[in-house]
């Protein structure tokens, strides 16, 4: 994976060194985005480059909202860079003016005055880097497009003087048909970065082959590829790989990756149904790390090795993991954790029918979650309890929980109506 990220980064360098290049055009699906996004944050954190960069990665709803965004941010974007030029004793940027935000003018014209306006502020020798990567497919193409074709001509012709323009064109290619690409144009490279599912997985087992690279790049190299197996359900690949990588761990005395394959073999195991073997893997990982002293590796398989046991109906084993869990949560501070290994606590002590300490446990996580504004957490935990009263066929407290389960939602309906999904 870091030799496609750094085939990304060195195409985005390229672009920013070519003296000829001033518009490139990205051609990626909105699944690429996140790690399309991570090169652009290597090649804007490098501290030796003296290039501004101004990125915007939000939707594309309508023109006159989207400028508006992109003015928002950039006087955000503002404070922040002069922070930085502060530091090193560099000339600050001028706040962005207050007239840009007047809607009487055209959406255009306002980005092309943010534009200038920018370009006056920072020194002429040093370039500026506009990146306008929306993480959705832009629907409204055409308003789009009428948007950016003028502010690339505007960059391509040198109006806005040493600065250069990246943007993720539309599902039809709409900019690349208007703006034509090398080597028709010189000045417009039209970049397909090769990150799609079947490319990345070509790459990836070129490396897991490649023996000229170091063996921790081949190995990390076959965990992804074991990784996708899993993905793919093609269990038999995933074990044989991750045998593989864990031989290699245990003749190099990685102790810490090798608690971390064991307990992957742990995984692929539990995804087959087979909990005796996930158990057998996962006691094996969690008895590493805990010579290791690595408490995030304790916790995380803690609850592995819980969930193994509860599936098995061994409550009283799986109620010990969840309970030492949930105890390296509260010491670390964290509370998503922490929660679900209240959660299934109360799951176990549910399985034996003790119902009373199920919601005297369960009770404890909802506290929790009030206490911390965890609505989502919240909502979990109450549908639980409601079950709860109800087995107990206790009305009164049943409806009680009831009416607040229903206020939960309605709150995570405001936030995102998919939240509040049963």
């Amino acid at each position: 994976m870091q030799h496609i990220i750094q085939e990304i980064v060195d195409n985005l360098q390229d672009f920013i060194a070519d003296e000829e290049q001033s518009v490139m055009l990205i051609e990626a699906k909105a699944e690429e985005a996140p790690l399309i996004l991570k090169t652009f944050g290597m090649v804007e954190e490098d501290e030796l480059s003296p290039d501004v960069f101004l990125s915007f990665p939000d939707d594309f709803q309508d023109t006159r909202r989207y400028v508006e965004i992109v003015i928002e941010r950039l006087r955000e974007q503002t404070e922040a860079i002069n922070e930085e030029l502060e530091k090193i004793g560099r000339p600050l940027l001028a706040p962005v003016p207050a007239k840009l935000s007047e809607r009487k003018k055209l959406s255009q014209t306002r980005l092309v005055e943010l534009f200038q306006h920018i370009r006056q502020t920072v020194e002429p020798e040093r370039q500026v880097i506009w990146i306008f990567y929306p993480l959705t497919d832009v629907e409204k193409e055409d308003f789009f497009v009428n948007l950016f074709e003028g502010i690339a001509r505007k960059t391509m012709n040198g109006e806005f003087g040493n600065t250069k323009l990246i943007v993720r064109d539309t599902p039809l290619l709409t900019l690349k048909e208007k703006l034509g690409c090398e080597p028709e144009n010189s000045k417009v490279f039209c970049y397909v970065p090769q990150v799609d599912f079947q490319s990345v997985m070509k790459k990836i087992e070129a490396q897991a082959k490649n023996e000229e690279l170091p063996a921790r790049e081949r190995v990390q190299s076959v965990m992804l590829m074991a990784g996708m197996d899993v993905a793919e359900k093609r269990y038999d690949n995933a074990l044989s790989k991750n045998e593989q990588v864990l031989q290699h761990y245990q003749k190099t005395k990685q102790k810490q990756n090798e608690s971390v394959v064991q307990n992957n073999i742990g995984d692929v195991y539990y995804l087959q149904g087979d909990y005796p073997k996930a158990q057998e893997n996962y006691e094996k990982a969690i008895t590493i790390a805990v010579a290791e002293k690595s408490q995030p590796l304790v916790l995380y398989q803690s609850m592995n090795l819980g969930n193994s046991l509860f599936m098995q109906q061994k409550y009283d084993e799986a109620f010990v993991y969840y309970d030492s869990a949930e105890k390296l949560a509260e010491a670390n501070k964290v509370l998503i954790q922490r929660i679900q290994a209240l959660e299934r606590m109360g799951d176990t002590k549910r399985g034996q029918e003790e119902l009373e300490e199920a919601i005297e446990i369960y009770n404890k996580a909802a506290d929790l979650c009030r206490e911390n504004k965890y609505q989502l957490g919240l909502k979990g935990v109450l549908e639980k309890l409601c079950e709860v009263h109800d087995q107990r066929r206790d009305r009164e407290k049943h409806d009680e929980c009831k009416d607040e389960l229903e206020k939960t939602k309605k709150a995570l309906e405001r936030i995102d109506p998919n939240l509040a999904k049963d």
